[in-house]
C-alpha cells in the first residue's frame, strides 16, 4: 500500500504543476484583455484551475467509477471554501472578503443555485431524462451561461475595462502562449488516468466507498491547484483574482458534471450518486453560502482566530467531513 501511496503523491504534485501552468498562461491571456480580476478570477482562472477536476472525473465516468467522480466535484467546493478560509485567517493583517467587489457575491451565488440543482439531480434520481442526460445537468449549464453573462455586465456598468499595459520582458507570442496551454493540458490529462488508477487502488486497500474517498482525498488533491493560485495571489494583493477562482471553481464544478453526463452515456449520471456525496453537496452550498455572508459583511475587528467569516467555514467543513465519513 505504501508503495501506491508515493506514486499517488508524485501524480498528483504532477497535476499541481501543470495546473499551476495552464493557471499563469491564462492569467497572460487575461491581462491582455483587460478584463478585471473579478470576473478573470471567476470564470476564465476558475475554469484553468478546475481542469484537474474534469480530467480525473471524466477518466473516472469512463471506467465505470461514477461516485469517485461526482464526490470529487462536491468535495472540491467543500475544499476550495476552506482554502479561502484558511488563507483569510492566515492573513492577519487584513479581512480577505470584505476587501473584494460585490461581484464577488454574484459569483458565490451563481456557485450556490447550480450545487442546489446538482443536490435536485441526485434526489430527481431518473426523473425526466432528456437525450440520456439529467434535467439538472442540461440546467446548471444554461444557468452558468446565464450567470457568466450577468458577471459580465455587472462589471461593464461598474467600470469601464482598461487593458492591462504587460511590461516588455513579459510580453510573448501568442500561438506560444497557447502552445504551452495545449502541452499543459496533455500533460494534466496523461497525470488524471494515472491518479485515477491509484485511487481506486487505494479505495481497495483502504476499504473506503468511492463517494467517500472522493470527497475527503481525491477532492483535496484536484484543489490544490487553487491553493496554490490563492497562496499566490494573496501575496500579490490580489484578493479579487483569489476569492472569484475560488467562489468561480465552485461553479465550474457542476458545469463539469454536464460534461460527465453526456460522456457517461448509461443514463442520468446523478442518478447513480451515493447518500454520502449527496451529504458533501449540502455542505458544500452551506459553506458557500458562509462565504458570501462574509464578503457581504463589512465587520473588520477580529480576534486572531476568531474571524466571524473564515472560522465557521473551517468549522463546517470538520463537521461535513465528520458526517460524510458517517455514511460510509
Amino acid at each position: 500500500m505504501w508503495g501506491t501511496l508515493v506514486v499517488f503523491l508524485v501524480t498528483a504534485g504532477v497535476v499541481v504543476l501543470t495546473g499551476w501552468e495552464l493557471t499563469r498562461r491564462a492569467e497572460v491571456l487575461a491581462e491582455r484583455t483587460g478584463l478585471g480580476h473579478a470576473w478573470v478570477g471567476a470564470i476564465v482562472l476558475a475554469a484553468a484551475t478546475s481542469m484537474p477536476e474534469l480530467s480525473v472525473d471524466l477518466i473516472a465516468v469512463r471506467s465505470g467509477a461514477a461516485n469517485f467522480a461526482i464526490g470529487d466535484l462536491f468535495g472540491s467546493c467543500m475544499v476550495n471554501m476552506l482554502v479561502l478560509a484558511v488563507a483569510d485567517l492566515l492573513t492577519p493583517q487584513v479581512r480577505i472578503l470584505t476587501r473584494v467587489v460585490i461581484d464577488q457575491a454574484l459569483a458565490g451565488v451563481l456557485a450556490i443555485v447550480v450545487l442546489a440543482l446538482a443536490a435536485l439531480g441526485v434526489v430527481a434520481g431518473r426523473v425526466l431524462v432528456v437525450g440520456g442526460a439529467s434535467w439538472a445537468t442540461l440546467l446548471i449549464g444554461l444557468v452558468y451561461l446565464w450567470g457568466a453573462w450577468l458577471l459580465h455586465v455587472t462589471r461593464r456598468a461598474r467600470v469601464l475595462p482598461v487593458p492591462v499595459e504587460v511590461p516588455e520582458h513579459q510580453r510573448a507570442p501568442l500561438p506560444l502562449i497557447v502552445l504551452r496551454f495545449v502541452l499543459a493540458t496533455a500533460v494534466l490529462v496523461a497525470a488524471a488516468w494515472f491518479l485515477i488508477r491509484l485511487a481506486e487502488a487505494l479505495v481497495e486497500q483502504l476499504g473506503l466507498t468511492q463517494g467517500f474517498f472522493g470527497i475527503a482525498v481525491l477532492a483535496v488533491v484536484t484543489s490544490l491547484p487553487e491553493a496554490v493560485v490563492s497562496a499566490a495571489g494573496i501575496r500579490a494583493g490580489s484578493y479579487d483574482l483569489v476569492v472569484g477562482n475560488l467562489l468561480g471553481s465552485n461553479a465550474v464544478n457542476m458545469v463539469i458534471l454536464l460534461a460527465l453526463d453526456l460522456a457517461d452515456g448509461g443514463g442520468p449520471l446523478l442518478a447513480a450518486a451515493e447518500p454520502t456525496v449527496l451529504v458533501g453537496n449540502l455542505f458544500a452550498i452551506v459553506l458557500t453560502a458562509l462565504v458570501v455572508l462574509g464578503t457581504l459583511s463589512q465587520a473588520e475587528s477580529r480576534y486572531r482566530l476568531l474571524d466571524p467569516g473564515a472560522v465557521p467555514v473551517v468549522l463546517g467543513y470538520v463537521v461535513g467531513l465528520v458526517l460524510v465519513y458517517s455514511f460510509m
